[in-house]
């Protein structure tokens, strides 16, 4: 499989940068011999993390812009000059139940990005990271079940409108249909405008691993888990887990977004980005196992998880033959996750 729709040296341009997955997708794209310019809404996020990658790399890989709104047609001017790749990242992880605010402004951020990347000719390839939301939501309810990529979540935009203010769900409803509004957006652009760059949609589940931005901070997935990690009452991440879907390493996560970057063979697809089904009382036994002084709580009692398959060949083949390797096992994910909350 060819690696080299985007030339070794070249300039990728990573959105959300600062975050969770964003500066892994940053510390992988620079280990694999490419120059990265960040985009964050504030700078500040990128200090500690710009050290960081300068001590462990050689200064003048990394560089980061400010950009505070991805919303107005001018968002990007001049921030995509000498781009060769671009990784959408970048994405509304509020939780707000602003239908309007969240679900159009990452169709608009979307939508102004993928237009001011056709017009910068040096554009080879764009990814944009969707959710595994976007595809399905597993239940208890479901049994067996095998989704597949050409399938979508339409229903999470019924819901998300129609859900009163006070339902506890409202906000995971607005979130998912902002993946599922801001994916379907970016599709029809591209199969209407047909830019000159490759374009593709990486879609993660469970995302887990370390953090790579060592700046303080909340990270979606990582956070969540270290939560009930420590035996906070009621952690956000229990609601994503009952029942529990795939779980993937943040580092796979970089790895999947910068091999379709790159690849000559996935143009115009989704790629899973998941590896490892689980349980939640999974969790809590490696932890035991490996932090036997610890105290944990005790284990949730909860109908079986639903069988699901996912078509995860391509995505397996293109990490094992990008990376050399397949995926990270889930309990080195799980250990590595927590190593600074222990």
């Amino acid at each position: 499989m060819s690696f080299d729709r985007v030339p070794k040296g070249s300039l990728i341009l990573v959105t959300g940068a600062t975050g969770f997955i964003g500066s892994a997708v940053c510390d992988a794209a620079i280990a694999h011999g490419f120059k990265v310019r960040g985009v964050t809404r504030f700078l500040s996020k990128a200090d500690a993390f710009v050290k960081c990658l300068d001590a462990k790399y050689g200064k003048g890989l990394i560089e980061f812009v400010e950009v505070k709104d991805f919303t107005p047609s001018e968002a990007f001017d001049g921030v995509l000059e000498g781009v060769a790749g671009i990784l959408h990242i970048a994405t509304d992880t509020s939780f707000s139940t602003a239908y309007e605010v969240v679900v159009g402004g990452v169709v608009q951020s979307t939508l102004v990005l993928m237009k001011a990347a056709a017009k910068v000719p040096s554009v080879k390839s764009f990814v944009l990271t969707s959710s595994r939301i976007a595809v399905f939501a597993p239940s208890y309810e479901d049994g067996d079940i095998s989704p597949k990529l050409d399938q979508w979540s339409d229903h999470f935009v019924t819901m998300a409108k129609q859900a009163p203010e006070d339902d506890p769900m409202k906000s995971v409803f607005v979130y998912a249909a902002s993946k599922v509004e801001g994916e379907h957006a970016a599709w029809d652009y591209y199969n209407s405008a047909h830019p000159s760059y490759a374009f593709n949609t990486v879609l993660p589940d469970l995302v887990f691993g370390p953090v790579f931005n060592p700046a303080p901070g909340h990270y979606s997935g990582h956070g969540n888990l270290n939560a009930l990690f420590l035996s906070e009452p009621e952690p956000v991440v229990l609601n994503f887990l009952k029942p529990a879907c795939f779980a993937v390493d943040v580092r796979d996560v970089a790895s999947i977004h910068l091999a379709v970057l790159l690849s000559m063979q996935t143009e115009g697809k989704r790629l899973w980005a998941a590896a490892h089904t689980f349980e939640v009382n999974d969790l809590l036994r490696i932890w035991r196992e490996e932090f036997p002084d610890r105290t944990f709580v005790e284990d949730f009692k909860l109908p079986p998880n639903p069988k699901i398959t996912l078509e995860l060949a391509e995505s397996e083949k293109l990490l094992t033959e990008f990376e050399g390797r397949t995926w990270l096992p889930f309990k080195e994910t799980i250990i590595d996750n927590v190593r600074a909350a222990v």
